[in-house]
């Protein structure tokens, strides 16, 4: 049985940075870190400057950084939209 996922979009203000299927995704909202399933109920809330963790089908995780933003949350269907984001491996 293949493991459920969901829809993840991570857009800043200059491009689309990433869209794909993950199987978990973890970043800090306003009241705290959220760690989102497929599933997960829905919710809006604005993003503060952290890490994002998107555990993708059978990969390590992959983690990008953002300044803030505002999050997003349908059953099966994440939305980021950071104001900036970079990939963990474009950091020096």
């Amino acid at each position: 049985m293949a493991t459920p996922t969901l829809q993840l979009d991570i857009v800043s203000l200059e491009a689309q940075i990433f869209s794909g299927r993950a199987e978990m995704v973890v970043i800090t909202g306003e009241m705290g870190e959220l760690g989102i399933l497929p599933g997960h109920t829905q919710l809006l809330t604005s993003i503060k400057p952290g890490q994002i963790r998107i555990t993708i089908q059978g990969v390590a995780q992959d983690i990008y950084y953002v300044s803030g933003g505002m999050l997003e949350i349908q059953p099966y269907e994440v939305s980021i939209l950071a104001d900036t984001v970079i990939h963990a491996s474009d950091l020096d």
